[in-house]
């Protein structure tokens, strides 16, 4: 089995780019977490109504399958947001080692 190779690429991206590029990913997902917690959120509303009558008359069964659904969703969530916490711990120790280096280097 031989190695995969890398082609050659004409731009690079500085480190620094590639952190301000982590960075904008980060902000993207957030945002796009945010529309799915709207979402969510929205769902509930017309689940439990705006007066909270249950306008869809559910079963307590209906109700706490509806519960468990959003408790999985929460829990995706909460997972989601710990992966991007430590995708944005790691781009600044990126940043603060490579600050580092080049402070020792002068």
């Amino acid at each position: 089995m031989s190695m995969p190779t890398i082609p050659q690429e004409s731009f690079r991206p500085t480190l620094e780019e590639a952190v301000i590029d982590l960075l904008k990913s980060i902000a993207m997902e957030e945002t796009a977490i945010s529309h799915l917690l709207n979402a969510e959120a929205e769902k509930t509303q017309a689940f439990i109504g705006r007066d909270r009558n249950f306008p869809s008359h559910p079963t307590t069964c209906d109700i706490i399958k509806f519960n468990q659904t959003v408790i999985k969703f929460v829990d995706v969530i909460v997972m989601k947001e710990w992966l991007l916490l430590r995708k944005l711990e790691t781009s600044i120790e990126i940043l603060e080692r490579e600050h580092h280096e080049f402070e020792c280097e002068e």
